[in-house]
């Protein structure tokens, strides 16, 4: 399996509603398939640029593709129970403290 290094400049991104967002040339991934993951709610494009937060996701998501076989949309489907999980944990987690 190929191994991905991500490299983000700050001097090439830009802070739009408290996000910070990546040219998706600085992404080394083909811009069709990060816009058919958009297209499929994995990641979120506005127009040349990238979420910098969901760039982790795209590599996961690709990951998920390439190592178990499942097709993007049941990656979306994956990851989104796994963000719904993470959140179910956090909320636990804050609920045993206070108690």
């Amino acid at each position: 399996m190929k191994k991905y290094q991500l490299e983000i400049f700050c001097v090439d991104a830009r802070v739009c509603d408290s996000y910070i967002w990546v040219d998706i040339k600085n992404v080394d991934l083909p811009a069709e398939l990060l816009y058919k993951m958009a297209d499929l709610g994995i990641i979120e494009i506005e127009g040349q640029q990238v979420r910098a937060d969901h760039i982790g996701r795209a590599y996961k998501a690709l990951r998920l593709h390439r190592s178990l076989g499942v097709n993007l949309n049941g990656t979306a489907v994956i990851l989104d129970l796994l963000d719904r999980m993470e959140k179910m944990n956090e909320e636990l987690q804050q609920w045993k403290r206070q108690w």
